[in-house]
């Protein structure tokens, strides 16, 4: 599965037009387009930032010129601008699913080129096992770009608590371990949940 990773970098006080342009238009027609696997739209409302994640299980899906349009509107809602990435989903687990306004994490992990599957099995092995170690981590999903080496590990939390006890673990990392493992300090942003729709085929 592929996911393609859409952020808007828009204005506070134009966010909820943002957000609204994606769930009331955008949604429809990106869920009825063939190969589509689901939509996880996320909001940091302070920051004025707008994340939407399509999923796919072909990523020449995303690129239809009516999603293009769709995009293009949701950042002008916004009063942004829109920057797309694209990735392999290497893990994709839900052990429970996460209602409206649930905390995500969406840490940012630059990863060697030459040390890739070193660099994921670190942030699987170490990051994610660490995250995972308290309780109310509702999902998570590693997404790698294997030719610039980006790599994002999305968990969704059942509450700020739980994702602060998430937090937590991971500033207790020794300084030196991801740079042994081919990995830059892991960077984590803080979204909340506005929906999220998945399917398995």
């Amino acid at each position: 599965m592929y996911a393609r990773v859409n952020t808007i970098f828009g204005q506070r006080a134009k966010v909820d037009s943002g957000v609204a342009h994606i769930e009331e238009s955008d949604r429809s027609a990106v869920e009825s387009t063939d190969g589509n696997r689901g939509l996880t739209t996320l909001v940091d409302p302070e920051g004025g930032v707008i994340v939407a994640m399509s999923y796919w299980d072909d990523p020449q899906h995303s690129s239809g010129a009516v999603l293009t349009r769709a995009r293009e509107g949701a950042a002008v809602a916004a009063g942004g601008e829109l920057v797309a990435e694209s990735f392999e989903v290497v893990v994709a687990e839900r052990p429970a699913v996460p209602d409206p306004g649930a905390a995500v994490r969406m840490t940012r992990v630059q990863l060697e080129p030459a040390r890739i599957d070193a660099g994921i099995a670190f942030v699987q092995d170490e990051l994610l096992h660490r995250m995972s170690a308290g309780s109310g981590l509702c999902s998570s999903e590693m997404l790698v770009d294997r030719k610039n080496g980006s790599l994002l590990l999305v968990t969704t939390w059942a509450n700020q608590d739980a994702a602060g006890r998430a937090d937590a673990l991971l500033e207790e990392l020794p300084a030196d371990a991801p740079l042994q493992a081919g990995t830059s300090l892991p960077r984590s942003e803080s979204y909340v949940l506005v929906r999220r729709t998945a399917r398995s085929a």
